[in-house]
């Protein structure tokens, strides 16, 4: 059956509303700032957790992601002997092993991944190496060894690295606005190194040394010219242009209490860490497909000893910082693939003897 061309209009006009409701718009020193409003988390579509083949027997496993509904990615423990093992979900079968722990060349010491969606982004914070990981590339090719790229050896690393064309964009850490603590340092977020220029200039002239609160986590699109960079205390996503401007701002839906900090003084800075059991927790990860990025949301002060029964949100964007949808989740998510091709997602949570454990997302209803 067709539809009548006004029937098209009003349902379109209608799905323009609804975005609209949810969010208000306003322009500040030519950034877009965009304001989520609360009710996009109570009005969030319902998303239940239906079991789907992992290897549950597993010892050293820490978290998994799912590339196309058939390739299961499991990130081991430090104690594994290695990264990352890869299994076809079809058959069951191991079918590669990358990034082997140990004290010998291009071997991990200490190591934190981001699943962008067709790549892995692997950094040794330990050696200052950035691995980039193909998945098409891995799965055909049995030789297959991830790009290896040197970080700065003098930067001060606390958020993960990200390549973008032959840069290297970093987060300067000293990047802090805490208006409790009377702290407002705001170099410039982000900074990028050339392949020619692996030393990024990071100037130390600040009060307050903040590399141990305040972190956030990197993306980019390189094909739609898109880079953020979302807060874990704060919430804040920042999207910025390919020559590193700010351009737009996501603030909410929550807005959440500054973080309780402990100052001490240490050779003439001030150093900042956190202060007490319970802190705000704002966006705490996030995968990414060609049109789309979904971020792993809370928006409440979470028990740093308790950290499990904070549930999850799922906020998605398009890469150029629109909002889409929200989801709610029926348990707190530690990591987050998506399918391109069915529009599943897949999520590791934790079981109740606190191994991680995947589970294929599906929604109940629409709101």
């Amino acid at each position: 059956m067709r539809l009548h061309i006004p029937t098209i209009s009003f349902i379109m006009m209608l799905v323009l509303i609804t975005i609209a409701s949810s969010c208000s718009e306003k322009k500040t020193d030519n950034i877009e700032i965009i304001t989520l409003e609360e009710h996009l988390l109570s009005d969030s579509h319902l998303l239940k957790a239906d079991s789907i083949w992992y290897p549950a027997d597993s010892i050293y496993a820490k978290r998994f992601y799912v590339y196309a509904d058939t390739i299961l990615i499991m990130e081991n423990n430090k104690v594994a002997g290695n990264f990352l093992n890869v299994y076809n979900m079809r058959d069951h079968q191991l079918i590669a092993k990358l990034l082997p722990f140990g004290e010998g060349p291009g071997e991990l010491l200490y190591a934190q991944m981001h699943y962008d969606g067709n790549s892995m982004r692997v950094v040794d914070y330990i050696r200052r190496t950035l691995y980039n990981i193909n998945i098409e590339k891995m799965l055909n090719d049995n030789s297959y060894k991830p790009e290896s790229l040197p970080l700065s050896q003098h930067y001060i690393i606390t958020t993960s690295p990200v390549s973008y064309g032959d840069s290297i964009i970093y987060a300067d850490p000293f990047h802090y606005v805490n208006q409790r603590a009377n702290i407002d340092q705001q170099p410039p977020r982000l900074i990028a190194s050339s392949s020619g220029n692996i030393e990024p200039e990071m100037p130390m002239d600040f009060d307050y040394m903040t590399f141990n609160v305040g972190q956030g986590f990197l993306g980019v699109n390189a094909h739609l010219g898109s880079i953020f960079f979302a807060s874990n205390e704060s919430s804040t996503i920042e999207f910025y242009s390919s020559d590193l401007k700010l351009i737009k701002k996501v603030v909410g839906p929550v807005s959440l209490p500054e973080a309780r900090l402990s100052i001490s003084g240490v050779d003439g800075k001030r150093e900042v860490s956190y202060k007490g059991m319970l802190q705000p927790e704002a966006y705490r990860g996030f995968t990414g497909s060609a049109d789309c990025l979904f971020f792993l949301y809370t928006g409440k002060e979470v028990p740093l000893d308790n950290q499990k029964d904070s549930k999850s949100y799922i906020l998605c964007f398009d890469w150029k910082g629109n909002f889409q949808k929200s989801y709610s989740a029926p348990a707190r998510i530690y990591a987050l693939s998506a399918s391109a091709a069915s529009g599943f997602l897949y999520a590791t949570i934790m079981n109740e003897e606190g191994n991680p454990r995947l589970v294929k997302l599906t929604q109940i209803r629409d709101n």
